[in-house]
């Protein structure tokens, strides 16, 4: 739980928390693929400028990894022996590739640890006061407030979760947690937004796409604030769009002058 020092709550993340121990070192990835295959592609022109991934990369699965034009990594690579890093263009990586034995190691435990997370997420009961919501779609600058208690873990179970041109608001404390799990669709569209407010991070913020449906889309300037977990599906972050947090799956792409933020973890 988190400490109180001085009269102060102090923010502690999802991990640390003790919801999900299982996390171990996951949130450290700006982007983490689990079965292989990160993508970032960028034309250079006028129109779609770069893709840039400001943290650390961890490609498992069959490690390859393939990027164009002038799409930047400002972290560390890290990928599978067994893999291929291609580099096309301007692509650039700033920090370190790790590409030997001890690398394997850390990416292995990454997918063990998705893993036994999502799993973990899944099995959470739904918080009763959302017990009846089963979708949330929002469209038309809609805007749509999901709220907590200090300490609280907001837990839903959701079919789909899909805003075109709306906001979904995530209100609570630096001592709040939510857990979004989706089973069906998920998408952002059009400059859909996923705020949070009140104290609320992004390390302490999960959505859980579960299953191998259709890819988790991310498009037209639109922007997420949290860790996006999709096992087993692509994450496909294009059009100017933005993951303030982490992208966990089992393949990312970003096209278009898409970014994922990795920002600095807060633990207690």
């Amino acid at each position: 739980m988190p400490l109180l020092l001085g009269g102060l709550t102090a923010k502690a993340n999802l991990r640390d928390t003790g919801l999900f121990p299982e996390m171990g070192d996951l949130l450290r990835w700006g982007a983490f693929s689990l079965g292989g295959g990160i993508t970032e592609t960028d034309t250079i022109d006028q129109f779609t400028g770069t893709t840039d991934i400001f943290g650390d990369v961890g490609v498992a699965g069959d490690g390859n990894i393939t990027m164009n034009g002038d799409a930047t990594i400002h972290g560390d690579l890290y990928y599978m022996t067994g893999g291929t890093l291609t580099l096309k263009g301007n692509a650039n990586i700033t920090g370190a590739r790790h590409h030997d034995a001890s690398s394997d190691t850390q990416l292995t435990n990454g997918v063990n640890e998705a893993t036994l997370t999502s799993n973990h997420a899944f099995a959470l009961p739904v918080t009763p006061a959302y017990a009846t919501l089963t979708n949330i779609q929002l469209s038309g600058n809609q805007n749509f407030t999901i709220s907590g208690a200090p300490f609280q873990t907001v837990v839903l179970k959701l079919q789909n979760l899909t805003i075109t041109s709306g906001t979904l608001t995530l209100a609570g404390t630096i001592t709040t947690n939510f857990v979004i799990n989706v089973t069906n669709q998920f998408s952002l569209t059009n400059h859909a937004q996923i705020i949070l407010y009140g104290g609320v991070t992004w390390d302490n913020v999960l959505f859980n796409v579960r299953g191998t449906g259709s890819p988790v889309t991310l498009d037209g300037q639109s922007i997420l604030r949290g860790v996006l977990m999709a096992n087993n599906r692509t994450v496909s972050n294009g059009g100017g769009s933005l993951v303030y947090g982490e992208v966990v799956a089992n393949k990312v792409t970003l096209s278009g002058s898409a970014q994922i933020q990795h920002p600095a973890i807060t633990s207690p």
